[in-house]
This record gives structure tokens, C-alpha cells and sequence, in this order.
């Protein structure tokens, strides 16, 4: 019996002392599924706490630059302060449905009449360290305690230790990709009991050196482990890096100037935040309409007293305080305020002076029927008024001499969901065929490429009402009724039936709608702000012409509809996908028909064709080449990361294949203008390098498949590309 005994004791221990031991990846794989048990933000379907956030910038101030109107007065700031400060608080709303939300209730930018929203849109931190991706001033880096991370990085377990009275273990991340911008560093220290994580920090060692801290604890009340304290260190490196924040390009290079009141030249940004009243199960009093932060109204309103309590050496010391105090002169003198108003409106194409703002687009254009077309135009601010717009523009061309106008009138009916009555008139000139969403986001450039190549316009007086509202974030909705008078500048008759029409009138009810649902928003006392792009983007349109009503000839319905997609791979490659379709039926003259965005002059030479390409055009295309009354069009654009040659040279390498379908019903009805249809279906494929120099680069383009051409030469396009939205 004994020695029987014995052997079971010998085998109990061969077995156990074969065990391997637990690895690094093991423990952080554990943590992983563990997540369930330890974060509130799964564990609690209505978890939420509150949090205050202090944010101080300080280092060399000729930093704070740019290049041309991205320079602000905020380096002026710094010169003076050598710091900047800013204080919120917020209550966050974990909704696993709808993600967590942000309420913020309270602002301090100390200097600033108006809060500089857009700072808000920063995600400087993320919140939850297990989330799949890690955040860190708006870049994403693969998590180490993701799935993915698994599979990318090496885990190393380094001691045991104790965090906050409990046995824990300390285990270091790395990986051995070099040249790898979305990776991190960092150790992290788990709860050896609950496998949760204990306290977390990440690295980052590169033209920025990022340290990024979290602090946690078990509370005991709700059974996980909570994040108490965040801390965001960045620091300067000697090569050049650019961050954008305040709208403005935080460039990060060699020291030029000695900083006054700056505590360390080396320190750049510091944020920290505090977390507490943590609560498992509450709903939120706060009704978001699709937003993902909400700044409440009387956030900016906070009296010294509100901050006090917040504020301790672990935030502030006396002479942050003393510098702190000195902002409110300083930025009024400096007039930064201002300036960043400016710089906010420029990079949608405004100039504010006063309470209009100049719209850049109608300075300067060029095209073939007005050759320079030259103008002036705008429309009124806030500070003329918040319930009331005026606007309009002036042009003149200089090849038809004939002057161009539009004057309208809005009225906020409401400021909540940002609805718009206007109403308008306009007498202008406008592209055959080309079909255009009333929901299409303004994209300002220093001029639109496609437009110099096109050869066909008519001409149109328009009257018009229009009602804009934004029901939710996500989803903007425009509805116009408008009469319009259709004039030709060439020979072109549209003959529906025995009567021919060179002009005519049109009188059309449009409907349009723009559903971005991944788009996360802010909604400020200024109305909504886009934080984050989100993908799909989908848009849609239903036009109904309508005849005999005040003198219209035609009756017909237009359909159009298109979704636009991004693919962000995460290691510099991006892939954009646009699809895009539009239907007709009934009597549509071919001014109101469709194309499928032609952009190569009717030139014999290559070189004599040799122009600028558009975004989302077909560059071997000829104009007049295609007219559809229905059109399917797919786009794809692959971009290559950006070819490092010299700090001066980055060219981005850029793959396009574009394929358009259509078809068109009764071509005979429109007289003295040939054209073909796209049944057969058009293919084209190029390739760009953009950005060589001043925004500027090169393409190429080539035709194939049915509508390939017998020579070589007719099928290719070669092309200025110009690529710097402001």
C-alpha cells in the first residue's frame, strides 16, 4: 500500500513540475476574455461616470506654424505665456448599442469669448484600454490587448509585483517591425486574481515620443476595474512632424527660439484626466439625435468657483495658475480669437470680415464658353444675425460678356435641428447633363480642374424655395420647388413630340437625402460638427418635373442615388470606392439628362488634350462623347503610401479604374447634337503621382474594352492632377 502511495505521489509530481509555465501572450490573452468580467463598459449595459480634463500646451512657440494660411496667432501666445491651457468636464454614457457618449459640462479656455470647438473633436486618448484599436491624438494604433495585437506583438513577462495592494505581474510589450507608425510599446500590469488589467502604459519612440498612461482599480461595488486617471505625454523630436489641432499644424522640429515660462523644452502636450463617480446602471437625460459628444449651452458659462473644486497640485501649480490668469489679456491683445475664426471659414472657402463672409469660389475660374470668369459673392454671419442669412454672388466672363448673378434670403425656422427656409433667384450658366445632389458637403479647392475643359453650357434663369434640416446627425434633408428658363448657346432642339424646343421651361419638386451612419458628430450651441468621417456615405435624390405649371413644358421623373466608401487599411494604403446611378423617364431634354463626368477636350494630339484631371471623371472620356437617361458608374481608387525621396518630396502614388453603363431611349428627340450610349459598357484604368510639387503631379489614363478606339494615342490621356483642399 505504501509503495503504491509512493507512486501515485511520484506521478501527481512529474505532472505537475511538466506544466510549462504560463506565457506573456497567454496572461494578455487571458485579460482579453476576461474583459466581460472586468470592464463596466461591457459588463454594464447603462455604466457611466464623470471626468475632469485639464490640457496644457507648452514648448518652442515658432512650433505652432504651417504652411501659408494654416499660420495662426496661437505662436504668439505661446511666446508671451509660454503655455496654453484649457479645462472641461464631462458625464460619459456607455450604450453598447449606440457607443459610449460624451456630455460635456463644463469648458475653461481662458482667453477665448467662444470655446475653440474643434479641439473638442481631438481624440486625444482612448477611453477604454480594451478596445481593438488605441488612439492617440486622432491616429490609431493596434492595441496590444486586442486579437490583433496577439498577432503582432511580443509579450515579455518581466517580475511579479503589487498595485494597489493586490499581486500582480508586469509584462512588457514590443515588436520588431521597423518603420511601423501604427504600433505601440508599453508594459502593462495585470491583477494576478482577476486577470484584469491593473494599470497600463504605452509608448511610442519616433518623430514624437508619446507616453500614454491609465490607472485603474477594482472597485469593490461594481465588481470591475475602473480607469481613475489618464495621463498624455508628448514630447518633441528633432526630425519634422506635423499634428493639426485648433486647425492649425503643430509642426514639431528643431528648437529655433528659447521659450519664456516654459517649465521644459522638451514637454509639448500634457493632458490628464480624472475619472470618479462611477455608476453601473443609469440612462441618460440627454437626448444626443445621432451625436456622439453633446457641449451643453451653459458649459462656457462656469464660475471660478465650479473649477476650484476640481483643480489641485496634481493639476495646477501656482505659477500655471499665475500664467493661466494672464491668457485673458494676452489672446484679446494678440486678437488670436480672430484668427482662428478666420482660419475655421478659409478652409471651407470663406473670408469673414465683419458680419459677411466672401466666398473664395466665385473670385477666379476659367472655362471655355466665359474663358475668365471674374466675380464676388457671399453671405451674411452670425454677427448679422442668427435667424436671418443674405447672400449672393456677382460674376462677370470675359469671353461671352455677360454678367452672372444670384441673391437669396434665408430664415432659421429652427436652431436645433438647423432648419433653413430660403428662397432665391439666380441667372447663371450650367454643364449639359450634369446631374448634382442638393445634400453634396461643399468641397473648396483653389480652383476645380474639370471645369477648364468644359466646352457645353446652357443658359437658365432659376426661382426658387428651399427647406434644409439636419433630423439627426447623420442625416441631412433638403426639399426645393423651382421654376427655371432653359436657353441654349448651341444648336441644340429637344423634339418630344411634333414641336421642336430650343428653349423651354421646367418647373421641378426635388427631395434629397444625405445618411452618413458612421459618422460621428459633435452638436455645439453652434450647431453640429463633424468629429470623425465614417463610411458608408450614402445619398439620394427624386426629382419630379411637372408641365403646365406657371408655363412648364415638360413632365418627367428623375431618380439618382450613390454611395461613396473608404477603406483605410492602417498601414498607408487607402482604397475609395464610389458607386453611382441615375434614372429618367418621360420628357427630358438632354440639358437635364446625364453623363458620366466626360473630362478630355475633342483634340486630335495628345498634347494638345493635355490638361487638368477632375476627381471623378473619366479623363479619356471626350465631352459629347455619351449621353445616358440611365447610368450606373463604379469608381475605385487605390492609394499607395507616400514615396519618401526628400523631405521636400512625398509624391503619392495613386491606382484608378473607373467602368461606366448606360443606355438612352429615343436619341432621335434630341436634334443637332451626336452622341453615342454606353450600353456596352466603358472601362478605363490610370495611374497618378500626385503632389510632386505645390500640390501638383502628373497622370495617365487609358481606354479599353468596347469603346476602345483604333488608335493608341485616341485612348490615352495624360494630365496635370492638383490635389490641396484647403
Amino acid at each position: 500500500m505504501r509503495i503504491f502511495l509512493f507512486f501515485i505521489l511520484i506521478s501527481l509530481g512529474s505532472n505537475i513540475f511538466a506544466q510549462e509555465p504560463i506565457s506573456g501572450k497567454d496572461w494578455v490573452e487571458q485579460s482579453i476574455n476576461q474583459r466581460i468580467n472586468n470592464d463596466p463598459q461591457v459588463k454594464y449595459t447603462g455604466y457611466q461616470y464623470s471626468s475632469y480634463q485639464n490640457l496644457k500646451i507648452t514648448g518652442d512657440p515658432e512650433a505652432l506654424t504651417g504652411p501659408g494660411y494654416k499660420k495662426t496667432e496661437l505662436r504668439k501666445t505661446l511666446k508671451q505665456t509660454g503655455v496654453f491651457y484649457s479645462e472641461k468636464t464631462s458625464i460619459f454614457f456607455n450604450d453598447p448599442k449606440e457607443r459610449e457618449r460624451e456630455v460635456i459640462t463644463g469648458i475653461n479656455m481662458s482667453g477665448f469669448k467662444q470655446p475653440v470647438y474643434p479641439i473638442y473633436t481631438i481624440e486625444f486618448q482612448s477611453q477604454d484600454i480594451y478596445d481593438k484599436d488605441y488612439v492617440i491624438l486622432d491616429q490609431t494604433y493596434v492595441n496590444p490587448l486586442s486579437e490583433k495585437g496577439l498577432k503582432t506583438y511580443n509579450y515579455q513577462i518581466e517580475k511579479d509585483t503589487i498595485i494597489n495592494g493586490r499581486p500582480s505581474i508586469k509584462i512588457s510589450v514590443d515588436h520588431e517591425q521597423e518603420n511601423a507608425p501604427n504600433l505601440l510599446r508599453g508594459e502593462f500590469y495585470f491583477d494576478k486574481q482577476t486577470k484584469a488589467v491593473a494599470r497600463a502604459h504605452y509608448t511610442n519612440f519616433g518623430a514624437l515620443n508619446i507616453s500614454a498612461v491609465h490607472e485603474l482599480r477594482l472597485d469593490e461595488e461594481l465588481e470591475a476595474w475602473i480607469t481613475t486617471k489618464q495621463e498624455l505625454f508628448i514630447k518633441k523630436e528633432k526630425t519634422v512632424k506635423e499634428l493639426e489641432l485648433f486647425g492649425a499644424r503643430l509642426e514639431v522640429g528643431q528648437e529655433k527660439s528659447k521659450m519664456i515660462a516654459a517649465p521644459s523644452d522638451d514637454l509639448y502636450v500634457i493632458m490628464r484626466t480624472y475619472n470618479s463617480n462611477h455608476q453601473k446602471e443609469t440612462t441618460a437625460p440627454y437626448d444626443f439625435d445621432g451625436a456622439r459628444i453633446e457641449v451643453l449651452e451653459s458649459a462656457s458659462q462656469k464660475e471660478l468657483t465650479y473649477w476650484n473644486q476640481f483643480r489641485d497640485t496634481n493639476s495646477f501649480s501656482n505659477d500655471d495658475l499665475a500664467q493661466f490668469m494672464q491668457l485673458d489679456s494676452v489672446i484679446t491683445a494678440t486678437r488670436v480669437t480672430r484668427k482662428l475664426e478666420t482660419l475655421d471659414k478659409f478652409k471651407v472657402g470663406y473670408y469673414p470680415v465683419g458680419f459677411f463672409d466672401f466666398d473664395l469660389k466665385y473670385l477666379v475660374k476659367y472655362n471655355d464658353y466665359e474663358a475668365f470668369r471674374l466675380g464676388v459673392g457671399g453671405t451674411t454671419n452670425e454677427k448679422f444675425s442668427e435667424q436671418w442669412r443674405l447672400g449672393g454672388y456677382v460674376a462677370y466672363g470675359t469671353k461671352d460678356r455677360a454678367f452672372k448673378h444670384k441673391i437669396s434670403a434665408g430664415y432659421r425656422l429652427d436652431e436645433e435641428r438647423n432648419t433653413w427656409l430660403s428662397i432665391y433667384r439666380q441667372e447663371d450658366i450650367n454643364e449639359f447633363a450634369a446631374e448634382a445632389f442638393l445634400t453634396d458637403a461643399r468641397v473648396y479647392s483653389l480652383f476645380e480642374p474639370r471645369l477648364i475643359n468644359i466646352p457645353t453650357f446652357y443658359l437658365f434663369t432659376d426661382y426658387g424655395v428651399s427647406v434644409q434640416q439636419r433630423p439627426m446627425a447623420n442625416i441631412l434633408g433638403e426639399v426645393s420647388l423651382s421654376r427655371k428658363r432653359i436657353q441654349q448657346t448651341t444648336a441644340y432642339q429637344f423634339q418630344p413630340d411634333d414641336r421642336a424646343f430650343d428653349n423651354y421651361v421646367l418647373t421641378e419638386a426635388k427631395l434629397g437625402v444625405r445618411w452618413s451612419p458612421r459618422e460621428d458628430f459633435m452638436r455645439t450651441p453652434r450647431g453640429f460638427q463633424s468629429i470623425k468621417k465614417g463610411y458608408p456615405v450614402l445619398s439620394g435624390q427624386i426629382t419630379k418635373g411637372v408641365s403646365n405649371v406657371v408655363g412648364s413644358d415638360f413632365d418627367y421623373l428623375k431618380l439618382s442615388g450613390k454611395v461613396g466608401y473608404v477603406l483605410d487599411s492602417g498601414n498607408d494604403h487607402v482604397t475609395e470606392i464610389l458607386v453611382e446611378g441615375h434614372f429618367a423617364s418621360g420628357q427630358v431634354p438632354l440639358t437635364h439628362l446625364f453623363h458620366a463626368y466626360p473630362n478630355s477636350p475633342t483634340k486630335d494630339e495628345i498634347l494638345q488634350r493635355f490638361s487638368v484631371a477632375g476627381r471623378r471623371s473619366f479623363e479619356t472620356m471626350y465631352f459629347n462623347e455619351f449621353f445616358s437617361d440611365r447610368i450606373a458608374i463604379a469608381q475605385v481608387r487605390h492609394k499607395l503610401p507616400a514615396l519618401d525621396i526628400a523631405s521636400f518630396l512625398k509624391p503619392e502614388v495613386v491606382l484608378t479604374s473607373k467602368f461606366a453603363i448606360g443606355d438612352l431611349d429615343d436619341p432621335q428627340e434630341h436634334l443637332n447634337v451626336d452622341f453615342d450610349t454606353l450600353e456596352h459598357g466603358y472601362f478605363e484604368s490610370g495611374l497618378e503621382i500626385n503632389k510632386l510639387i505645390f500640390g501638383f503631379g502628373l497622370s495617365a489614363s487609358y481606354r479599353y474594352g468596347a469603346y476602345n478606339l483604333p488608335k493608341f494615342a485616341d485612348n490615352l490621356a495624360l494630365k496635370f492632377t492638383f490635389y490641396l483642399e484647403l
